[in-house]
């Protein structure tokens, strides 16, 4: 059993919910492929359920599939619209689809709205939460360079 997806969780529904201007897709892959990986990931970690993924940001030029992703436009720089927007579609997803489900939210820094929501709605119903983050960083040197490179982290709420 996982312990991203225990129980029922593994074969429930999963929304997923992407902040690409603050956990933007690697310079390495195309959106295409970055949504592969991810759902490949959740596979991986015992979930065989039915995946639905909504994404906020600015997507010009973002070459995503045109099936099996909502896009949501947002300019550079728009964050609290951006945000905004995505607790409004969490707390909507969570009125439209049964328990047991689970919402991942792939997010930058998270103010305390979306905490208060996630609390709320797993208080609520039976919602499995896991929240992809990169709020810590690490700075290391390569070949004379020095960088300042995002650590992703799960929660599990």
């Amino acid at each position: 059993m996982s312990d991203l997806f225990p129980g029922d969780f593994a074969a429930a529904e999963t929304g997923i919910f992407w902040d690409i201007e603050d956990c933007k897709i690697p310079d390495d892959l195309n959106a295409g492929d970055a949504l592969k990986n991810i759902k490949s990931a959740l596979s991986s970690d015992g979930h065989h359920g039915t995946v639905s993924v909504r994404a906020y940001g600015d997507t010009t030029g973002l070459d995503f599939p045109s099936e099996g992703i909502k896009l949501n436009h947002f300019p550079a720089g728009e964050r609290y619209a951006r945000q905004t927007k995505m607790l409004e579609d969490i707390v909507s997803w969570s009125a439209e689809h049964p328990e047991p489900s689970t919402l991942f939210l792939i997010v930058g820094d998270t103010s305390r709205d979306f905490l208060d929501v996630v609390q709320l709605l797993k208080s609520k119903k039976n919602y499995n939460f896991i929240i992809y983050n990169f709020i810590l960083y690490v700075y290391y040197q390569k070949n004379e360079h020095s960088y300042l490179a995002p650590i992703p982290s799960i929660l599990l709420i």
